[in-house]
């Protein structure tokens, strides 16, 4: 089970596609182009603060005697434990909560920056209140 069978079961072999131009970057066709640049309008990247803390909601879960945890990525700015924070859906603000915990990888941090992939222990809204895609922002 080499290459001469995989040669043999298929009619397409490197050497095939490189002669016929399939490796170039740009011969998708436009329309594939044109969608990939650009994100479709009121995706949560839109709504997205310029220059503060902003991150959008990946999952939601309920810690009974703790509160609700909203996880996702950092997108923009930082921030840090005791911080109010703004939670947004389609740009209309939903609630203003107080994040009482930053928890990156199991392990407890005070400040989130840009780029961390972290959990938010959020006061003031119930796990029913927010979901995928809403935008937690100061």
């Amino acid at each position: 089970m080499g290459w001469k069978f995989w040669k043999r079961a298929n009619p397409m072999d490197p050497q095939e596609l490189l002669a016929r131009g399939h490796s170039q970057p740009n011969s998708f066709p436009e329309r594939l182009q044109d969608a990939s640049m650009n994100p479709p309008p009121g995706s949560p990247q839109d709504s997205l603060p310029v220059g503060s803390f902003g991150l959008t909601i990946e999952d939601v879960f309920s810690i009974t005697g703790r509160g609700t945890v909203v996880t996702g990525r950092v997108q923009t700015g930082t921030v840090t434990v005791g911080e109010q924070v703004l939670i947004s859906r389609a740009g209309q603000p939903l609630a203003q909560v107080e994040v009482t915990g930053v928890e990156m990888f199991r392990k407890i941090v005070r400040t989130a920056t840009a780029g961390d992939n972290v959990g938010l222990l959020l006061r003031g809204v119930k796990r029913d209140q927010v979901a995928r895609g809403d935008v937690v922002s100061k």
